[in-house]
């Protein structure tokens, strides 16, 4: 999937989110937090965004049972770490693909809705960046509504108006 990163200044970059194999992930250097090689299994979906041949963030959605996926890992490149980041935009994009993902992947009444838990610190931080719910102890959820909008404003994908 083409999506759009964006720099410091704004400037837009074409790059894509692909599913990641095992390969992918066995020399990505320093710095990273997970070690997303020993992370991978074939029960849960990894993708990546690159850019220039280079992984700028990956997620790992895992089958939590027979019903939905939950967001189980999600991480920005070193370079696109914190306020001096390479590019701005890279975990709004990968949240927005595993909401998009939640409603492909996700069953009756779980469709939309994209499960995670949080470090506590981080609570506060996707509520006001998301718009997700605390739903118990650090298990949050952003609802169908507000994925719909943030795969629209991340992606381009207008789910409310797709026939």
């Amino acid at each position: 999937m083409e999506v759009r990163i964006k720099n410091r200044r704004s400037t837009e970059f074409v790059a894509f989110i692909k599913k990641s194999t095992k390969q992918n992930l066995i020399d990505l250097g320093n710095g990273w937090k997970f070690d997303w090689y020993r992370l991978f299994n074939v029960s849960s979906l990894f993708f990546m965004l690159e850019y220039d041949q280079k992984i700028q963030g990956i997620i790992k959605l895992e089958e939590e049972n027979a019903s939905y996926y939950v967001l189980k890992n999600i991480e920005v490149a070193p370079w696109n770490f914190g306020s001096n980041g390479k590019f701005k935009n890279i975990a709004e994009i990968l949240i927005s693909y595993a909401c998009l993902k939640s409603f492909e992947l996700n069953k009756g009444s779980y469709k939309g809705f994209l499960v995670f838990t949080s470090k506590g610190n981080l609570i506060e931080y996707y509520q006001k960046k998301y718009n997700a719910e605390l739903i118990f102890r650090e298990r949050m959820i952003i609802n169908s509504d507000v994925a719909k909008q943030l795969i629209l404003s991340n992606l381009g994908i207008d789910l409310e108006n797709e026939k």
